[in-house]
């Protein structure tokens, strides 16, 4: 390039024309940083004025802005022939093909597209400076009709002004299209990897599938082997407390001492061995879902006592009163009997079996909550209580807490998890609370409409 053509950092001047301040001082520190001088106006209208009491050598300004926007003082510095040679670069996002015409008719020598690249917009103002130069000394005009979207504009600009505007719409179309490029690539690549996890979904789901397919397969035969060794050990026991039975009631003779609490050990024993397996072989069946639910009308008062008669002598035996609460009115479910007593015969006689002194609750009460009747059947007891630590492993399916004041006490940690299988089979909730040391209470809750 001439050399009488280049320009001089340090002797040019821009006036910035932006209300955001935080982009004007983005700006200025931008053009500051190729050692021009910098001026920033909030609007068009300071703008104007600024340029008035000082001539800039180029306008760099927003369009949208209050008082004056970046067209109308454009066209302002364009129509006065003391500033029209000012550059004036217009900032705008180029969404509408008009915009190039607006700037075009009000006198904008270029466009710099928002959001736009400091590199490149260094460039356009290094160009328009240069560019100022080479055309101080043409002043032909040029004057064209056109229609743009059914509007008819006219406009009277240099040719050179033209040209210019053509030229960084031009790089600005490219720039973009190239963005877009990089993006498709972008696009096409993260397809490629959508792909490749679509794949690797599909692999894995069809694993899972198998995975769940082999586990029912497991779960029917353990279902069955359960079913099978529950009957064939009941039938065994149900013989062995049958003739020991027999034998205690002296039906075939008198009984020494000794034979006779030996004969107790050994159906005492498969009495319990009997109830382990009851316990397994109904959540077998709750596991499995093939519990089915035989609806009646509960009288729920007489429920309780039958269940506090049948536990009383174990509670006689270990020293402990057996206490039963019932609400004055009384209380009637539609539900299934037999689950029902099951959950709370495993409630009293885990009460009972946890308590080496003072005393066993089975309470009933009875309070409406939302348009429902709730039955509340509660099991309370003064014995060991339940360490905070145990508390949440407490419905776990053979879960035993190991406490040296229970650790004697026998069971395969199942009643507490059948409870709860039970009470949900039911609709109904099963919750507690416990103090260490001194009890707990277990309650089980039944919603029912009020009539």
């Amino acid at each position: 390039m001439d050399s009488s053509y280049e320009i001089q950092p340090d002797e040019i001047e821009i006036l910035i024309v932006e209300d955001s301040p935080t982009q004007a001082e983005r700006l200025r520190r931008l053009i500051q940083s190729m050692r021009y001088g910098a001026r920033v106006a909030a609007n068009g209208k300071l703008a104007l004025e600024s340029i008035r009491e000082r001539k800039p050598h180029l306008v760099l300004s927003d369009i949208v802005m209050p008082e004056m926007d970046g067209y109308t003082l454009c066209r302002a510095i364009k129509s006065d022939p003391t500033l029209r040679d000012i550059p004036v670069i217009l900032v705008t996002s180029l969404t509408d093909p008009k915009d190039i015409i607006r700037g075009i008719e009000c006198g904008a020598d270029n466009f710099i597209r928002k959001p736009y690249a400091e590199d490149y917009l260094l460039n356009r103002i290094g160009h328009m400076l240069v560019n100022q130069k080479l055309r101080k000394d043409q002043n032909m005009e040029v004057g064209i009709a056109l229609y743009l979207g059914d509007q008819k504009h006219f406009i009277n600009a240099e040719r050179q002004q033209i040209l210019d505007l053509l030229i960084s719409t031009y790089e600005q179309a490219v720039q973009v299209n190239s963005e877009l490029q990089a993006r498709e690539r972008q696009v096409i690549e993260l397809n490629m990897r959508l792909a490749h996890h679509a794949g690797e979904l599909e692999t894995i789901n069809r694993e899972i599938a198998l995975k769940n397919l082999e586990l029912a397969e497991a779960s029917r035969m353990k279902s069955a082997f359960i079913a099978n060794m529950s009957h064939e050990l009941r039938t065994p026991l149900n013989a062995i407390i049958g003739f020991t039975g027999a034998l205690l009631m002296k039906l075939p003779g008198p009984l020494t001492d000794e034979q006779d609490r030996q004969l107790n050990t050994i159906r005492n024993s498969a009495r319990h061995l009997l109830s382990l397996i009851n316990d397994i072989l109904d959540v077998a069946k709750i596991e499995a879902g093939k519990v089915t639910l035989s609806v009646e009308h509960v009288q729920c008062q007489d429920l309780i006592r039958e269940v506090a008669d049948t536990l009383r002598p174990l509670a006689v035996q270990k020293g402990l009163e057996l206490e039963i609460e019932l609400a004055p009115e009384p209380a009637a479910l539609d539900t299934d009997r037999r689950a029902l007593t099951q959950i709370l015969i495993n409630l009293a006689n885990n009460a009972i079996k946890f308590t080496e002194k003072g005393r066993v609750k089975i309470s009933l009460s009875q309070r409406s909550e939302g348009g429902h009747r709730i039955t509340e059947f509660a099991v309370a007891d003064s014995g060991a209580g339940i360490r905070e630590e145990d508390q949440a492993k407490l419905f776990q399916a053979f879960s035993q807490l190991d406490s040296t004041s229970t650790r004697h006490a026998e069971g395969a940690g199942l009643g507490l998890y059948l409870c709860q299988n039970l009470a949900n089979l039911l609709g109904g909730a099963l919750f507690f609370t416990s103090d260490f040391g001194k009890g707990s209470v277990f309650t089980l809750a039944m919603k029912s409409k009020l009539q």
